[in-house]
């Protein structure tokens, strides 16, 4: 028989251990207790020992948290040297591609330049010119779709001027004072605006009709337009400038087509009104006009076919 056997030895640590764990956990819920006690009790002692032991901590947790903190703002700056790096070199990338493109525009200006002096035609109209302004005043009418701006003669401000936003037109000028003016609104039912469409190039008449979305009228017979496409001034009758953003087709019900203004008007504080002198009307004076044309047509109604022939061919 071993005296000391493997088990034998197992056996009688496992014994020791249990022993030497008793007196630790009942010397634990001891302290527990007796801490339980002294913080029921409110002893002073036990508050003076925490407040103690308080500020002795608080040095040791400024002294862990300045690397931690340290190491933040290092982290944050390294960030921002990358992020400043990236950012140059983006920007170094677009100002090579505005080069490329500011060389490309002179050269297609001097190519145009030189074109429009072989056709002989005449210069581009110069940029129009804008003055800005606030909107002081709302028609507030379901009827009626104007705003009142606080510039007039005096910025020189004139009748059938496009008011504009960042977003695109909202209307044109309609009455101007000395120091205010009054806009139609796109949406009024008094507006209309010759427009084109972007993409397919259809031309049409923007009619408003009080609602929120005005509409496309004298539609072309085969149109080639579609929901999304862009609605721009197309420039017809010299009033307003032609490419001047109007919105997008929203709606296309059989022959009704309904465009939605990019501008939301509830949001428009301030406009831009350009101002751009439309084309003047053509002159009336017969003394520019040749005789062969102010002579009236002779009468044919009453000719037979043959007498017409006759006449084409004579020339009267």
């Amino acid at each position: 028989m071993k005296l000391f056997s493997i088990e034998r030895l197992m056996v009688l640590g496992a014994a020791w251990r249990a022993m030497g764990e008793r007196p630790v956990l009942v010397a634990c819920i001891g302290l527990a207790l007796v801490v339980l006690v002294l913080g029921k009790l409110e002893v002073k002692a036990v508050h003076k020992a925490a407040d103690m032991l308080g500020d002795q901590v608080v040095p040791l947790v400024a002294v862990v948290r300045e690397p931690v903190s340290w190491s933040r703002q290092l982290g944050e700056r390294m960030g921002s040297l990358f992020a400043v790096h990236a950012e140059n070199e983006r920007l170094r990338a677009e100002n090579r591609r505005l080069l490329d493109w500011q060389a490309q525009a002179v050269r297609l200006g001097v190519e145009n330049r030189s074109l429009r002096t072989m056709l002989d035609m005449p210069e581009p109209e110069p940029a129009a010119d804008w003055v800005s302004a606030r909107i002081v005043a709302d028609s507030a009418s379901p009827f009626v779709h104007t705003r009142l701006i606080d510039v007039g003669h005096a910025a020189e401000i004139a009748a059938g001027m496009a008011v504009m936003t960042p977003a695109g037109m909202i209307g044109r000028v309609i009455a101007v004072g000395s120091r205010s003016a009054r806009i139609l609104l796109l949406t009024d039912l008094n507006s209309k605006i010759p427009v084109i469409v972007e993409r397919s190039g259809d031309q049409a008449l923007l009619a408003g009709d009080n609602s929120a979305e005005p509409k496309l009228e004298f539609l072309p017979l085969n149109p080639r337009f579609q929901i999304g496409d862009r609605v721009m001034t197309s420039g017809r009758g010299g009033v307003l400038p032609p490419g001047l953003m109007i919105g997008e087709i929203s709606r296309i019900e059989g022959s009704r087509v309904t465009v939605r203004p990019a501008v939301d008007w509830q949001m428009v504080d301030f406009v831009a009104v350009l101002r751009r002198a439309p084309l003047p009307p053509p002159t009336n004076d017969s003394n520019n006009v040749p005789a062969e044309l102010r002579e009236p047509a002779p009468a044919v109604s009453g000719l037979m076919p043959g007498a017409f022939s006759a006449v084409l061919a004579s020339g009267g």
